[in-house]
């Protein structure tokens, strides 16, 4: 079993390249979120992706950041500045798998994409785009199966306030948000030893 930590230390070692994070129950893709949030060094783009237009020129406006040939090349130094955190809304795979299938170079360009699938959804995700998928490889975790640890330093930057966009995406997605008074609960019952929960 693994760690958001351990997600989180992959895409900070790695610099770059797509992961991919599966969920079941919307709570366990909280938690997952808020100890990924408080232990990545890096700056975070979430984007809910559906097949309505507007999201797919979003996603479009969003790829062609990270393609060198869109910009100048005095600007080419500020394209890596945000990782990517792209929620693939149920029932869209089918829609949205090959169109990520043909942007699997920037989604991976430094500093890097987390693709959030229902795992109900990524048998479907997984054939209509293929290329990806298999270009991941093992970066792929749970959140259903997720141990709820995190270190001290991670507890110190944790929040139960879910940085914005992140509410008003996962209304989009299926199940129910945890409030905050369910989340400080969770993050008192696995404060490391010794800690009193601040957050």
């Amino acid at each position: 079993m693994s760690t958001a930590e351990d997600l989180a230390f992959s895409i900070s070692e790695e610099g770059r390249g797509i992961h991919i994070l599966l969920w079941d129950d919307q709570e366990d893709l909280v938690h997952a979120l808020i100890i990924l949030y408080a232990s990545l060094k890096k700056r975070v783009t979430p984007l809910l992706v559906s097949s309505g237009n507007q999201d797919l020129r979003r996603l479009k406006t969003l790829m062609e950041s990270r393609i060198s040939t869109a910009f100048p090349k005095e600007q080419h130094d500020n394209r890596g500045d945000t990782f990517w955190m792209l929620f693939i809304q149920q029932a869209n795979s089918r829609e949205i798998g090959p169109r990520m299938n043909g942007w699997r170079k920037p989604l991976a360009e430094a500093p890097g994409s987390l693709l959030l699938i229902r795992h109900a959804d990524f048998d479907t995700f997984q054939r209509h785009a293929p290329d990806l998928v298999s270009f991941v490889g093992p970066r792929i975790y749970s959140a259903s199966n997720m141990l709820s640890i995190f270190s001290d330093k991670t507890y110190q930057n944790m929040d139960v306030d879910l940085f914005d966009p992140l509410p008003a995406i996962l209304r989009h997605l299926p199940g129910e948000q945890p409030g905050k008074e369910g989340i400080l609960e969770w993050i008192e019952a696995y404060a490391p030893t010794g800690r009193e929960t601040s957050v």
